[in-house]
C-alpha cells in the first residue's frame, strides 16, 4: 500500500498491511533540510519543498502542512514577529476588549497574511504529492481557541466567566465564520484532511464546553463536511477525558490524541467510528535513544486493538532538535509490528 492508500484506509477503518505514521514536524524539518524557520513561515515554496524533503528523509506515510497558530491573528490584522530560526510570536493581543470584534471583518482566505502561504504551500505539496502519501493541512484552531488568540487566553477566560454569555457568542460566532471561510479555502486546495486544534478548550469544565466550545466545533465542521470527502480532524492539548465522551457525536473523522490521554481511554471514550492519531510524549521522543522510541512505540500498538483506526504520531508538535534516528525509529516500529488480526471484528467505518 502507499502511504496515502494505508491512511486513508485507517481512517476508515478498513484492512491495512500496517499502521501509518506521520508527526505534526515543523521546526525539525527546518532542520533536517538546512531552511531558516523564518524563510520557511513567509515563503510557501519553501515550506512546502521542506515539508516534502523531511518527509522523504524519515520515510512518513503522510505530511502535515503548517506554520503556527498565529495565521488566524496576522490575516485579521494583528503584528506578528518572525525571527530569523524560531517560532512567529506577539506580544499583543487584537482585542483589548470583548466588543472589539465588532470592528473586524472575516478575511478572504486567498488574499489574507499568512492564509494565503499556508494555502499556496498546501496546493504546492498536493502537486507534488501524486497519489503516494497522505496530505493533513492545519487550520490552525476552533472558534474557542481563536476567541482565546485573539483576547488572550487569561482574559477570555475572565470573560466566560464573568460577561453576558450573549456577548460571548458574538465573538465565537464570528470566530466560527472566520475558521469555516478558511476551511473551505483550504478543502479546495484539494488536501486529504485538515486539522483545528482547541487547545485552550482542554481549561474549561464539561458544562462550559457544551455552553461555549461543542456549538462552534459543530457549526464549523458541519459547514466544512457538506459536499465533500476530506478528512476532518480536531487535536486538543491536553488531558481531555473528561471531554471526550461530548465529542463523539460530532461530524468529524479523527482525533489527535494528546500523551496525557491513554490511547485505549480514548478509543473508548470516543467510540470505534472515529480514527485516532497519536500519542508518543514528545518529550521521551526528543530526549530518550532511538531504541527506546522503537520500544514505546512497539509497546503503544501491542496494548490495544489498533490492527486499524490508527495513526501513530507524537501527541502534539514535535520539537526542536528531536533527532532522526528516533522519527525513524517511529516508521521501523510500524513496520516491524505489522498488521495483526482485529479480535473483535472490523472496526465500523468512519463517516
Amino acid at each position: 500500500m502507499t502511504g496515502l492508500e494505508r491512511t486513508r484506509a485507517a481512517i476508515r477503518g478498513q484492512p491495512v498491511d500496517r499502521i501509518p505514521v506521520f508527526p505534526i514536524l515543523i521546526a525539525p524539518a527546518c532542520q533536517l533540510v538546512g531552511v531558516p524557520q523564518k524563510r520557511y513561515n513567509l515563503d510557501p515554496a519553501a515550506m512546502a519543498d521542506t515539508l516534502i524533503r523531511a518527509r522523504e528523509m524519515c520515510g512518513f506515510d503522510g505530511i502535515y502542512v503548517s506554520r503556527d497558530n498565529w495565521v488566524y491573528h496576522q490575516a485579521l490584522g494583528g503584528a506578528l514577529e518572525f525571527p530569523d530560526d524560531d517560532e512567529s510570536f506577539t506580544a499583543t493581543p487584537l482585542l483589548s476588549s470583548l466588543e472589539d470584534w465588532t470592528r473586524l471583518r472575516v478575511p478572504d482566505p486567498w488574499r489574507a497574511d499568512g492564509m494565503q502561504t499556508v494555502l499556496a504551500a498546501a496546493r504546492d505539496v498536493m502537486r507534488r504529492a501524486g497519489s503516494g502519501f497522505y496530505v493533513q493541512a492545519n487550520i490552525d484552531t476552533g472558534p474557542f481557541s481563536l476567541a482565546a488568540v485573539l483576547r488572550g487566553t487569561q482574559s477570555f477566560l475572565v470573560d466566560i466567566a464573568t460577561e453576558d454569555p450573549e456577548k460571548v457568542r458574538g465573538l465565537l460566532d464570528f470566530c466560527a465564520e472566520v475558521v469555516i471561510e478558511y476551511g473551505k479555502a483550504m478543502i479546495a486546495t484539494g488536501v486529504h484532511g485538515i486539522q483545528f486544534g482547541d487547545a485552550t478548550a482542554s481549561l474549561v469544565s464539561p458544562a462550559d464546553f457544551e455552553r461555549f466550545v461543542r456549538p462552534g466545533q459543530q457549526r464549523v465542521l458541519a459547514a466544512l463536511a457538506a459536499g465533500s470527502d476530506t478528512d476532518l480532524w480536531i487535536h486538543i492539548c491536553g488531558k481531555t477525558d473528561h471531554l471526550l465522551p461530548l465529542l463523539r457525536e460530532l461530524p468529524f473523522q479523527g482525533f489527535e490524541v494528546d500523551a496525557k490521554v491513554d490511547l485505549g481511554t480514548a478509543r473508548r471514550l470516543l467510540g470505534s467510528r472515529i480514527a485516532l492519531k497519536g500519542n508518543l510524549d514528545t518529550t521521551f521522543l526528543l530526549q530518550r535513544t532511538s531504541g527506546e522510541v522503537y520500544d514505546a512505540c512497539r509497546q503503544m500498538l501491542a496494548q490495544g486493538d489498533f490492527s486499524t483506526g490508527l495513526v501513530l504520531s507524537p501527541g502534539c508538535g514535535v520539537p526542536r532538535y528531536t533527532p532522526i534516528e528516533n522519527l525513524k525509529a517511529m516508521v521501523r516500529a510500524c513496520q516491524d509490528h505489522g498488521a495483526p488480526q482485529p479480535t473483535g471484528g472490523e472496526r465500523a467505518t468512519g463517516s
